[in-house]
């Protein structure tokens, strides 16, 4: 997830979670199934305003997520090769094991790169983990 790699880019950290991304895809789903053509504008201001841009409460971060939604959510991203991330082209239609598998075998662990973050982003996740790893040992340690 990529809350492990914490807030870059945004002034504080959100409470996005798995919720809102299945709501989401509900969402997305049933305006897809309703309309002829793509309700791209529809969709950036629920997914912008209301499903994700409902935790937001920073102005900062509100104007990053548009901008986020105008760059992911358009007609030109359908137009060529679709990529999850730099180097890393989406699955051919696949059952939803198919997916769960291409993810599994052909992605690389979670990485601040998949996220768009620079690789650095990593150290300070791991920088954390680390001292709470020499802490809990340090707590195991036998009193004299």
């Amino acid at each position: 997830e990529r809350r492990k790699f914490g807030p870059f880019g945004w002034n504080r950290p959100y409470p996005f979670n798995t919720g809102d991304l299945t709501i989401s895809v509900y969402v997305l789903y049933n305006y897809l199934e309703a309309n002829a053509k793509v309700p791209w504008e529809d969709l950036r201001y629920l997914f912008g305003e209301i499903m994700y841009g409902g935790h937001i409460t920073d102005d900062w971060d509100r104007r990053l997520c548009r901008t986020y939604l105008e760059e992911f959510l358009h007609p030109d991203q359908l137009d060529g090769e679709l990529l999850l991330a730099p180097g890393f082209p989406t699955p051919p239609n696949l059952d939803y094991n198919g997916y769960h598998q291409y993810i599994d075998q052909v992605l690389p662990p979670e990485s601040p790169y998949l996220y768009g973050l620079h690789p650095n982003a990593e150290i300070g996740f791991l920088s954390v983990t680390s001292e709470h790893l020499f802490k809990t040992v340090f707590e195991l340690q036998p009193r004299d």
